[in-house]
């Protein structure tokens, strides 16, 4: 690769005020969301398990003796009872800060809410109950803490645990990011053909310098990002090991540790990086338009709402793994009915329209270059 040409990009990219700003906006939004979580008590366990209390009780008032008459609803009324004992449990050593105690009461009502199921909670219809894929994921986690000997952390607001949360945000959130960061990929090279005219360069230093360039801009803010995030949630509320548990899914649900799951979060994202720079780069040289391009690929994020009966049929284009949330905690998977959507199908389909976006890029770009 050209060293003077990646150079001479990469000092464009960073004095651009656009990519300054998004840079900026990204390491502060990712370590002062923590106020956010504070004041609005997000992941607070208090708060939640109250509001499900309340329709356990509601539900329960439902049954008559009539109804209890059936063995079905009996059944379900029986489970109602012995969620609402489990519950009294769990609040209790809330109430009391006993670790131990929640976990071992969190996962006897987990295991109570999954047995209702059985019947399919029959009589209780307003029942907010959660659903059983993701009873099998709080289960997964709680038996690593127990495994583990970690005690459970009752919010998000924790170095670990808001760690944890703020990575679920930028999981959704970050194909916005990269689609800022390299929505004038191409218009750069347009606009600055001054600079670049008496350097050469081939394709492939264009591709990859692209991509290099973009991957600087999105893992330099957001590894700063992370690491203080993580010390500044430590100093306020607690330092936690970065072996407490997060949720993924390969082909079935796992518990692994916060920093494993980091690395694997990186390592998808660089695909990611690489599909959005690519889809950029055909799209400014179609377009040659920076907010057309951008519309374009919020269009294209914007398929993953379509029905699961005609996304399922989708799954080998690239729309559906834009989403990292539901791709890594499995919930795409299961939307889908397909075990084997994971980190690596994504993955993969990413990297298999990236080669076929750049091939389309390449033809376009010979084009203008011949006129």
């Amino acid at each position: 690769m050209n060293p003077t040409y990646l150079k001479s990009n990469l000092l464009i990219g960073l004095k651009s005020k656009k990519n300054q700003l998004l840079i900026i906006l990204l390491v502060l939004f990712i370590i002062f969301s923590l106020f956010i979580v504070e004041k609005q008590k997000i992941g607070d366990g208090a708060k939640s398990w109250e509001n499900y209390g309340q329709s356990l009780q509601a539900n329960a008032n439902y049954f008559d003796s009539e109804m209890l008459k059936r063995p079905t609803y009996k059944s379900t009324y029986d489970n109602l009872n012995k969620q609402s004992q489990e519950l009294a449990s769990l609040q209790n050593s809330q109430v009391f800060v006993d670790p131990v105690q929640y976990l071992t009461s969190y996962r006897n009502l987990l295991n109570t809410m999954q047995a209702g199921y059985h019947n399919h909670y029959a009589g209780a219809k307003t029942l907010n109950v959660p659903s059983q894929f993701f009873i099998k994921q709080e289960l997964n986690k709680t038996d690593y803490l127990i495994k583990h000997k970690i005690p459970i952390f009752m919010n998000n607001e924790s170095s670990a645990t808001y760690l944890i949360y703020i990575l679920s945000v930028l999981r959704t959130i970050i194909f916005f990011y990269l689609s800022f960061i390299s929505s004038d990929s191409w218009i750069i090279d347009l606009r600055h053909q001054s600079i670049l005219k008496n350097i050469p360069y081939r394709f492939k230093d264009e591709v990859f310098g692209k991509i290099i360039i973009n991957s600087t801009l999105v893992f330099l803010p957001l590894l700063l990002g992370m690491i203080l995030a993580y010390i500044f949630a430590g100093l306020r509320h607690g330092f936690v090991t970065l072996n407490y548990p997060v949720i993924f899914y390969s082909t079935s649900i796992l518990a692994i540790p916060l920093w494993l799951y980091c690395f694997l979060f990186l390592v998808y994202l660089s695909g990611l990086i690489i599909f959005t720079t690519s889809l950029s780069l055909f799209l400014n040289q179609l377009t040659k338009n920076v907010y057309l391009t951008i519309f374009i690929e919020v269009i294209l994020y914007a398929l993953l709402f379509l029905p699961k009966a005609t996304l399922k049929w989708l799954v080998f284009l690239p729309f559906p793994y834009l989403n990292l949330t539901d791709l890594l905690n499995g919930n795409l998977a299961n939307k889908l009915n397909l075990n084997s959507i994971n980190l690596l199908t994504g993955y993969c389909v990413l990297l298999i329209w990236s080669i076929f976006l750049l091939i389309l890029f390449k033809y376009l770009a010979a084009g203008r270059k011949k006129q």
